[in-house]
């Protein structure tokens, strides 16, 4: 059901409501004031007979009087009755019979309606000559057909003009809706015209009403998200075709060159194991860009756990301590800190940060590795002593296959993946990593976000 079509429905509900509640209030108040007319006119009525039996020394000359002054009350009934039977009666109604009985007490007051007559009925007692010595029984009811035939023809009437005032209302409410949500439609043919090659359009918030400037800012907002995840999913691909199309390239030459003529069982084996060297590379290369990828898109952590930093280098430090020892390199651990996260993550961040710490540091060294706690946030610094790196590359090193351009690097190998991959496992943990280069110390630190206190 479209936005047009609800509002409509909404709007003509609205407008039922509102007229079925004032006609309901117009007919209420009109009946009551009607029964208010009916009710001072018997009253008038009872008065004349109440002032006559005052007058009355007998029953005779009450029954006298009445009869003289009851015609030409049109529209009125009057019975009076005493302990010896029926006194007087007076017919300008019909009524039903058997009314004196359905009166239990003095002063009840009672409303028929019929198919042809209405009327409104009160009984009460009056003092025949005024002394109280003596009880007369009267019932009176005057005429309201008219007042009820008006409230009829009034309720259909009122009927009539709600059902066409709702129809009307809902043509109205339909034409409103409808202009009122042209500025959406307008947005959304904007939006459709924007596709992949178009993704630096943006929709002005300004030319559009106060109620969808949010909306156009948010789309805005996605708009650049999605251009941002565009171009790096772009230059991914570009470097990747890029870092993959010289080895291959490089497998293909060696093949070639292999079975362009006979050789001994022991080149052809050569040969196969600088293929099979070089495919293990690519592996390793495939599979950090897909736990990069993973990494970059994650929204949980796999697993959530208690880790100890000071723990976990330490074991690092023991693993890379061969390697170390080839350029006589030595690790120093201090602090503690524990953070949540998940572990296989975190330690893959310390591990690459120890592997290009163990490269590229100088030999006969020691490598620092600080962990403290600060303002609710922990951190892990690696330092070692190496060459300075420029500060207009250091932001780029943590982009994909960025590497540095000097010898000593390229001699050192690697696709430029590590620094990327640690940049993604922080971020998934909302922290980050930060590097500073000053006087030959490189320092790459990990800030984490949440610490926990040793006590958990």
């Amino acid at each position: 059901m479209s936005l047009t079509v609800r509002l409509t429905i909404l709007f003509a509900c609205v407008l039922a409501v509102v007229l079925a509640g004032f006609s309901w209030l117009v007919f209420r108040e009109t009946s009551s004031r009607f029964h208010e007319l009916d009710e001072l006119l018997l009253q008038g009525k009872v008065q004349l007979v109440a002032e006559a039996a005052r007058n009355s020394r007998t029953e005779d000359e009450l029954r006298g009087w009445l009869a003289t002054s009851m015609p030409g009350h049109a529209g009125l009934y009057i019975k009076v009755l005493s302990d010896t039977g029926d006194l007087f009666e007076h017919r300008d109604l019909q009524l039903p019979a058997g009314l004196a009985e359905e009166f239990a007490n003095a002063g009840e007051v009672k409303d028929w309606r019929r198919t042809a007559h209405s009327f409104h009925a009160k009984r009460f007692e009056v003092s025949l000559g005024g002394e109280g010595s003596k009880k007369l029984s009267v019932i009176a009811a005057v005429d309201t057909r008219q007042h009820t035939d008006f409230l009829d023809v009034l309720s259909m009437k009122t009927l009539g003009y709600v059902c066409f005032a709702v129809m009307v209302g809902t043509m109205l409410g339909w034409l409103a809706s409808r202009g009122g949500l042209k500025p959406l439609t307008t947005m959304r043919a904007r939006a459709e015209q924007i596709n992949a090659n178009r993704l630096s359009e943006r929709i002005s918030a300004q030319s559009w009403p106060k109620e969808m400037r949010d909306l156009a800012n948010s789309l805005n907002g996605l708009l650049d998200r999605l251009q941002s995840d565009f171009a790096r999913l772009s230059a991914f691909s570009a470097n990747l075709a890029h870092e993959m199309r010289t080895p291959v390239s490089n497998l293909l030459t060696v093949a070639q060159v292999t079975l362009a003529q006979s050789r001994t069982s022991d080149e052809y084996r050569s040969t196969i194991e600088t293929i099979s060297e070089e495919l293990q590379d690519q592996a390793r290369t495939i599979s950090d860009m897909l736990f990069l990828a993973r990494t970059e898109n994650m929204h949980a952590l796999p697993s959530v756990q208690l880790i100890e930093l000071d723990v976990e280098s330490q074991s690092l430090v023991d693993f890379y301590d061969v390697t170390a020892s080839e350029k006589a390199l030595s690790f120093a651990v201090k602090g503690s800190a524990r953070v949540q996260g998940d572990r296989l993550m975190i330690r893959r961040a310390i591990s690459n940060l120890l592997s290009n710490a163990v490269k590229y540091a100088q030999p006969a060294s020691t490598i620092d590795i600080s962990i403290s706690t600060a303002e609710g946030k922990a951190s892990l610094a690696i330092a070692n002593r190496g060459e300075e790196i420029p500060v207009a590359s250091q932001a780029s090193l943590f982009d994909r296959f960025v590497r540095l351009s000097s010898p000593k690097v390229k001699d050192a190998g690697g696709l430029g993946l590590g620094l990327a991959i640690t940049k993604a496992i922080m971020r998934a943990h909302h922290g980050q990593v930060k590097l500073t280069s000053l006087a030959g110390v490189n320092t790459f630190v990990l800030e984490f976000e949440k610490v926990m206190s040793p006590s958990h």
